[in-house]
């Protein structure tokens, strides 16, 4: 109960504001690939490098991490694996809707959350827990940081959110969101780590 009282009063430190902005990670979707054709997606930032996987010509929703040194590529996520894009291939969809929309997971335990008008919580032992989204709050020092609140029918959800780069440690994808997840019930307090997916 003490730590759930100290992570809500350093949560009255932040403020609800739009500032929260960022370049990376975004949704892109694919542009200037004939009909016939495919976007290769390569294992580094160079035409010759292996092509480890392909886009469609009309492939949306497509989340890019970073760009290379030189701005001519944007790291993405393909199966398993990370990969390479040419970036001219590639138009930004606009800017996150807010709330925010967002898959997100950990491991040891296996957990995941998906970050929506409600928010679901799931892990193996106790199914899905839905949390209604209560509010949605920005750091006044930093525009990369975010916090969301969510209240389900036997507790909290208080979920940090950071654009930085962010590992499963089981994959070789990458990831543009890391996450800290507090989970309180009658039961006590839970926290939890992981990385997020932007969602449309």
């Amino acid at each position: 109960m003490i730590r759930t009282l100290a992570v809500s009063l350093a949560l009255l430190c932040w403020v609800p504001q739009a500032g929260w902005a960022f370049d990376f990670p975004a949704l892109y979707h694919v542009i200037d690939v004939a009909d016939d054709d495919v976007l290769n997606v390569r294992a580094q930032p160079d035409a010759q490098s292996a092509i480890i996987g392909t886009l469609l010509h009309d492939e949306a929703d497509v989340e890019v991490m970073a760009l290379s040194d030189d701005g001519k590529w944007g790291l993405i996520n393909v199966g398993e694996n990370a990969g390479w894009v040419a970036i001219r291939f590639l138009q930004h969809s606009g800017a996150p809707d807010r709330p925010l929309r967002a898959r997100c997971g950990g491991t040891e335990p296996f957990w995941s959350l998906s970050l929506d008008a409600t928010h679901v919580f799931r892990d193996p032992e106790n199914g899905s827990q839905p949390y209604r989204h209560t509010v949605e709050l920005s750091s006044p020092n930093t525009t990369n940081s975010l916090a969301i609140l969510g209240r389900g029918p036997s507790g909290q959800m208080i979920a940090t959110v950071d654009a930085r780069a962010c590992s499963d440690g089981m994959s070789d994808r990458n990831y543009g969101l890391s996450i800290g997840l507090v989970l309180t019930d009658e039961h006590g307090a839970r926290y939890l780590t992981g990385c997020c997916s932007l969602s449309p």
